[in-house]
């Protein structure tokens, strides 16, 4: 039971290396809301651009604006 929650652990470790990685790559993606059609700019999730913000991306640009606040 104990390697198995071992493992749980480290395969979560690497998801999450791994996904940090994908949003310092690149962090935008396309928008889900004008995937199907073209560019729609009337489209409230992205502005017209097609490309939204990660939400890891989203989260580190929030906490690192917070720690500079204080």
């Amino acid at each position: 039971m104990a390697i198995a929650i071992a493992l749980l652990v480290l395969c979560l470790f690497g998801v999450t290396l791994g996904y940090i990685g994908l949003c310092s790559a690149s962090p935008w993606k396309p928008c889900i809301r004008c995937r199907n059609k073209r560019r729609s700019r009337h489209c409230r999730a992205c502005n017209g651009t097609g490309l939204r913000q990660r939400a890891g991306w989203q989260v580190w640009v929030y906490l690192t604006r917070f720690g500079r606040t204080r």
